[in-house]
């Protein structure tokens, strides 16, 4: 029986680029967002931690930016130690796509990328961003290896289980795929960069319900809407179904749930969220770090999706369903929330099962 190994990395995109980069979404918005609500433009109106990290007018949250970078190299070192010791055959993706990949009125659910290679510009966010860290080329072209054989095996392994996917036998994105995928990709071999293991990226759209989103969050949620995005349990239904199919496959496989936790713009802009909601995080971390997470699937609703920013939590809810099929236990874990960052941060390892 092939074994997994299951970890979490943040997809965050401005670790990618310089560190001034790293409050970019606070910044956008004092500068052209939040028209209808200016109150929210006003620091004095903001939480007291989220003041600290902002610092003052000149520093603008710059300095705080900076640190989490670094923590964050720190952790992604920590992730590459143990993909080394694994030595994975596969590495399969998990990520969030925002009508990205499918662009048009097609809005999959989730889709399986089944190519053999894709090439990507990783060193450019959305073709304007291109002073990055590295200080690499920004149009320089990299080859990220796929594995359509195993794509496909998976693919045929869920319908059989019941759960049909969008199988993307050829790159369909601008830029090869999502941001957040190549996120992943580059943040799972930060010093190197040589993309070496292939990769399978499975993308998970969880704004579906017909909404937009921007910097400010979401256009409001309709639920009567036909077109809702995986359930928590179709979600953990979903793991558990994956690492069955890992498991009985001949390749050794990194589960990896490339995404972050609470955003300030992933609700409703009513609710006027300026920052993660580090409190509801604080408090599911708590489960996740002991294990407590096998109930994950029916203990989450829409609503609380809602209120407290983590609908992209629906991709860690996949890894939950998948680590409590094999039964792993985290051997290591690390919460960075970040107040003027847009994001808050979660670094995971299993064991190995």
């Amino acid at each position: 029986m092939a074994e997994i190994l299951g970890l979490t990395v943040t997809d965050f995109p401005f670790l990618r680029m310089k560190p001034a980069n790293m409050p970019w979404v606070l910044h956008g918005n004092l500068a052209w967002g939040w028209r209808n609500q200016p109150h929210l433009r006003n620091t004095g109106n903001w939480p007291e931690p989220m003041r600290k990290e902002w610092l003052n007018d000149r520093d603008q949250g710059r300095t705080a930016g900076a640190v989490h970078q670094q923590r964050q190299f720190k952790q992604f070192l920590r992730l590459r130690r143990e993909l080394d010791d694994f030595r994975p055959d596969i590495i399969v993706n998990l990520y969030r796509d925002v009508a990205e990949t499918f662009a048009g009125e097609e809005r999959p659910q989730f889709w399986i990328h089944a190519h053999d290679s894709v090439a990507v510009t990783p060193y450019n966010l959305w073709t304007f961003f291109r002073d990055n860290y590295f200080e690499e080329d920004p149009d320089r072209i990299d080859i990220l290896t796929g594995h359509a054989e195993a794509a496909l095996y998976l693919a045929n392994h869920l319908q059989q289980s019941g759960i049909t996917p969008r199988v993307v036998p050829e790159p369909i994105h601008p830029n090869g795929l999502g941001h957040n995928a190549i996120a992943a990709a580059v943040h799972l071999d930060w010093e190197r960069r040589e993309f070496g293991t292939p990769i399978i990226p499975v993308g998970i759209d969880p704004f579906r319900f017909g909404r937009d989103r921007d910097e400010e969050g979401l256009s409001p949620l309709d639920t009567s809407r036909d077109d809702a995005p995986l359930t928590p349990q179709q979600a953990f239904d979903l793991g558990v179904e994956m690492a069955k199919a890992w498991r009985a496959s001949p390749w050794r496989v990194a589960l990896v749930a490339g995404v972050d936790w609470s955003h300030a713009n992933d609700t409703g802009k009513n609710l006027e969220r300026i920052h993660p909601d580090v409190v509801a995080d604080q408090a599911r971390f708590a489960q996740w770090k002991n294990g407590r997470f096998g109930n994950w699937g029916a203990s989450w609703t829409f609503d609380e999706m809602e209120q407290h920013a983590q609908w992209e939590l629906l991709i860690t809810i996949v890894l939950a369903g998948a680590m409590s099929e094999t039964g792993s236990q985290v051997t290591y874990a690390d919460f960075q929330p970040t107040w003027v960052c847009n994001d808050n941060f979660v670094t995971t390892v299993f064991e190995p099962r």
